[in-house]
């Protein structure tokens, strides 16, 4: 299967590498230059929980046109990028192609049915943690369940084969196919909601977060929030269950989150399609939903001090 993955930041590497291992053929279609040339000279570089290092030699372009026929695209794009992303693909998207997406946030499904509209479509949820060392290598530091679903009912199968090509690529990335599909994208979304913009404010490290009960309870309120917020949308979750989950993965996950990575780095993060969605909703459905609208505000301004146009 001739796959691209578009974006080869930390989880697009992740899951390029998962294809590989898989048996296909992969192309990262990246618009950093650093990132492109680091991996078309050195290959794939990730860093396993375990030491080992896993070095694949795979090929990058920024280029579409490079790419050839393709028959899966996977978009790991910050939410921002989808619209941009899914447009530069466009050329070497046929009728067959199946598109899928695992990003964070809400609206990203949306985007790549406007511009596909007819393609299959997958969508889901991952819960890896994933660091970046430089361009083309990534320290996988926390592995947790993968959900894969279609975004019509009529692609389910698709889906279920898709989950069963990645399952043989050797590694235990835990891996299910799902038919509530919509259902565990909000439930990963309500997690963002009450981690990242928490972790890239405070500056601590996932684990670090542990030794903070004052931090930990405001992430604990800002995903109740979110999960309100959800059952507005008919997406009922259950907070308890949803705060004591986070609490979980700030025990097993190391290294830094995605968006403190984002702010360290001085780029634009994903606040608009996480707490900047939660603000859509709230406004949509006549909620208040202060805290997300106090991350939002947090994260924009930061951005702002750093020069970061959105």
């Amino acid at each position: 299967m001739r796959t691209v993955v578009v974006g080869a930041g930390a989880m697009g590497s992740v899951y390029g590498g998962m294809f590989a291992e898989a048996g296909h053929e992969v192309t990262f279609l990246e618009v950093n230059s650093l990132v492109v040339d680091a991996i078309n000279e050195h290959g794939l570089r990730i860093r396993r929980g375990d030491g080992d290092v896993d070095t694949y030699p795979l090929r990058a372009t920024s280029n579409p046109v490079d790419l050839g026929a393709v028959d899966l695209a996977l978009f790991q794009v910050k939410g921002f990028a989808t619209v941009s992303a899914a447009r530069l693909l466009s050329p070497v998207v046929g009728d067959g192609t199946v598109l899928m997406t695992l990003q964070n946030g809400l609206g990203n499904e949306q985007a790549l049915r406007e511009q596909y509209p007819s393609n299959p479509l997958l969508i889901g949820m991952s819960v890896h943690s994933v660091t970046t060392i430089g361009p083309g290598e990534y320290h996988h530091t926390g592995i947790r369940e993968t959900h894969i679903g279609p975004s019509r009912d009529e692609w389910f199968d698709i889906a279920r084969n898709v989950v069963s090509e990645l399952s043989s690529s050797g590694y235990e990335f835990r891996l299910e196919t799902a038919d509530d599909i919509h259902h565990q994208v909000f439930a990963k979304w309500v997690l963002n909601c009450g981690s990242l913009p928490v972790l890239s404010m405070t500056g601590l490290e996932t684990r670090a977060i542990n030794d903070h009960e004052i931090v930990l309870g405001l992430c604990d309120r800002i995903t109740r929030e979110a999960c309100e917020l959800a059952a507005a949308e008919g997406y009922t979750l259950d907070a308890d269950e949803r705060a004591r989950y986070n609490r979980s993965l700030f025990q097993s996950a190391g290294g830094k989150a995605s968006m403190l990575q984002d702010i360290g780095a001085g780029r634009r993060t994903e606040i608009d399609t996480i707490n900047g969605a939660a603000v859509r909703l709230a406004d949509k459905h006549g909620m208040p939903a202060p805290l997300n609208r106090a991350m939002l505000a947090l994260v924009k301004g930061r951005e702002a001090a750093m020069g970061v146009s959105s």
